[in-house]
């Protein structure tokens, strides 16, 4: 391939796949710790509908002596609410009343009054729960069909002659609650897995589980110890309450990350930025000065919404415009040692405008390691003359070839790229849109791994290479020119 030149800006994006894996560790009651969610919770009874990894989502209707206990007490009219998740895994904020969709199931046959409906957007499935000319509620699941729904067919291997209701997905393992299979006593949590069909039911663990009445029950975290949040009538109480079950001592360590912070301007370090975070109106958490590198360690920082960055310039210079904030997380012993910054993960980027000063939030970087989504004004902005070069790659193949690499190494010759030649790689990785879309993104970021490795084969350190894979190119003119990884030089600026 020969030596092209590209005029143009070049988008280091901070973005990751909001992933949340699923995990069931069985945990012995008296592992687990039951803790009531008194910022959500009323005197009425409160039902948890579902956890996206930020903010619950519940309704709260009227409490009554017929809780749990009526099959119609489950379409009964109430308001539904969203709270955000603060610190640690029982913190949340005050909720906010909202109104969520509702459904109706006049257009399917045999179909009653619809009780609750969860979807699974990456695999296009629905599940609901819904009446039947029986008189109880039963699972059904539906695939979508262009721009509607197939008609519901029955989940026969999940539902009982008693009530099976409240669906929720979790990376496509579907949770439901359940008064007609094997349980601890009323209502107890249950999971079926979509790699078994949806037609093995497994009890959610005790702990979870109780002899009182649960009605609900989503992870609260995508790692073994997190624990679940739980919409139940715990023995002895009065009534239908969230609450999280879990570990609290392994959740609290969760929420500590040691972060850090880059400050960079056109790939170039900006030192002696005065750096300060503070609780927001309130105390100074940590202050420095950014290094030769334009780095600063935060340390151990419990960052939330409520702190905000201040960075500002000396007094002879300000903050060029269009410069960018970096927040990395340090990897475990071992982990991130190719990433641009070995050893930390980059998970969020500000774009800095000019002046003697700029301070922005610090948003949520929860336990979940659920980013904020990325934004077409994350990343950093590069104008000027940079070199680029492509790789294609074969269906579900992630490994550069020897031809590949004898490609990469005559291209970097021709365009006089050598690891003396100071200057900044940016590879990024996509795939097409066959298959999953979870299972395409790490392709992605798999094939510009691969790359990375024979850039470092090459000479080059992995602190001249930024990286990502950014999953479907939904942009591409066909399959094959989306799978592929490109790859651009960024000469430094003298």
């Amino acid at each position: 391939m020969m030596c092209n030149k590209v005029i143009g800006k070049v988008l280091a994006a901070a973005g990751l796949l909001l992933l949340l894996p699923f995990y069931l560790v069985a945990q012995s009651p008296s592992e687990m710790e039951y803790v009531s969610l008194n910022a959500l919770n009323s005197t009425d009874d409160e039902l948890l509908l579902g956890w996206d990894g930020v903010s619950m989502y519940f309704r709260r209707i009227a409490r009554s002596s017929e809780t749990a206990k009526d099959s119609h007490w489950f379409l009964s009219e109430g308001q539904e609410f969203e709270a955000i998740r603060q610190v640690g895994y029982t913190e949340f904020a005050r909720p906010e009343a909202m109104e969520l969709k509702a459904w109706s199931s006049a257009d399917w046959p045999g179909l009653g009054e619809i009780q609750h409906v969860a979807i699974d957007a990456n695999r296009e499935l629905m599940v609901l729960s819904a009446r039947t000319e029986r008189g109880d509620f039963d699972l059904m699941i539906a695939q979508r069909a262009e721009s509607s729904w197939t008609v519901p067919r029955p989940l026969n291997e999940l539902n009982t002659s008693g009530d099976e209701v409240f669906p929720n997905f979790d990376d496509g393992e579907l949770l439901f609650a359940s008064n007609g299979h094997d349980g601890l006593g009323g209502f107890d949590v249950f999971f079926a897995s979509r790699a078994g069909h949806f037609e093995r039911v497994e009890r959610m663990p005790a702990g979870v589980n109780t002899a009182g009445d649960e009605l609900a029950a989503v992870p609260a975290g995508s790692k073994p110890g997190s624990g679940y949040y739980v919409s139940a009538v715990r023995m002895g109480g009065k009534g239908l309450d969230i609450g999280w079950c879990g570990v609290p001592s392994d959740a609290a360590k969760e929420h500590i990350r040691s972060v850090a912070l880059e400050f960079r301007y056109q790939r170039n370090p900006i030192a002696g930025l005065n750096v300060r975070i503070n609780e927001r109106g309130g105390k100074t958490v940590v202050e420095g000065v950014s290094d030769v590198q334009g780095r600063i360690l935060l340390g151990a920082v419990n960052l939330d919404a409520a702190m905000e960055v201040s960075a500002s310039s000396s007094l002879d210079r300000d903050v060029p415009d269009g410069a960018v904030c970096h927040v990395y997380e340090q990897c475990e012993a071992g982990g991130c040692i190719d990433a641009h910054w070995p050893g930390w993960k980059r998970v969020r980027s500000y774009r800095m405008e000019g002046g003697k000063a700029f301070v922005f939030d610090l948003l949520p970087l929860d336990a979940l390691s659920r980013w904020p989504r990325p934004s077409e004004f994350d990343g950093a902005e590069w104008l000027g003359e940079s070199l680029k070069w492509i790789a294609y790659f074969d269906l579900s193949v992630d490994e550069v070839s020897q031809k590949t690499s004898a490609g990469l190494v005559k291209w970097l010759n021709d365009c006089n790229v050598h690891p003396s030649r100071p200057g900044q790689f940016v590879v990024s990785g996509f795939s097409d849109a066959q298959g999953e879309v979870v299972r395409n993104h790490v392709l992605s970021e798999a094939r510009a791994a691969s790359v990375v490795h024979a850039l470092m084969d090459a000479g080059f350190s992995a602190s001249e290479i930024q990286w990502n894979g950014y999953g479907v190119d939904a942009d591409a003119q066909n399959a094959a020119s989306a799978r592929r990884v490109e790859v651009v030089w960024l000469p430094a600026l003298h």
